[in-house]
């Protein structure tokens, strides 16, 4: 039990969980909404509820991988500890950040339509962080316009949220 709570891994998502309910928690004292049957809380609580669902997926990974191969690959999956990690690691860390804050920049000035500025940062996040093959270009790509199109739809329809773009 002790190596599972040195877990990364199941800390992070460990609190990320906790964070979540608490939030569900908070958005159900919401008040009804006067002219929205939903109300002010039905979108915390349905990002709230997703975040426990995938957390609690992650946790039962992590208790999974655990148990099969114990603890000592989990503490320092890319070797920074003893000095054998990646060099990309910080190099591709520093590029997302930047790739994050040009994502926002894009946003504010509203230099495209809400979808292109999307696939285009999925895209390059996923390239970034998952490295430069055939594998990933492909995966980067499918992912990047499924992603924004949906994102889209759903933010814009269901939400009627005012994006780049979109009125």
């Amino acid at each position: 039990m002790m190596s599972l709570l040195r877990s990364a891994e199941f800390g992070v998502t460990l609190a990320l969980l906790l964070v979540s309910v608490v939030f569900l928690v908070d958005s159900l004292t919401l008040p009804g909404g006067e002219f929205d049957p939903l109300g002010p809380g039905a979108a915390p609580e349905m990002v709230a509820a997703v975040l426990i669902v995938l957390c609690t997926i992650v946790l039962v990974r992590a208790v999974v991988r655990i148990r099969k191969s114990g603890i000592r690959e989990q503490r320092d999956p890319a070797g920074l500890e003893n000095g054998t990690g990646s060099e990309q690691t910080p190099r591709a860390l520093l590029t997302f950040v930047c790739l994050l804050f040009a994502y926002l920049l894009a946003f504010q000035y509203e230099a495209a339509h809400f979808v292109v500025i999307t696939i285009m940062f999925v895209f390059f996040a996923t390239i970034v962080l998952g490295g430069w093959n055939r594998r990933s270009v492909l995966l980067a790509a499918c992912v990047s316009v499924g992603l924004s199109a949906f994102l889209f739809v759903a933010l814009t329809r269901l939400f009627v949220i005012r994006l780049p773009g979109a009125f």
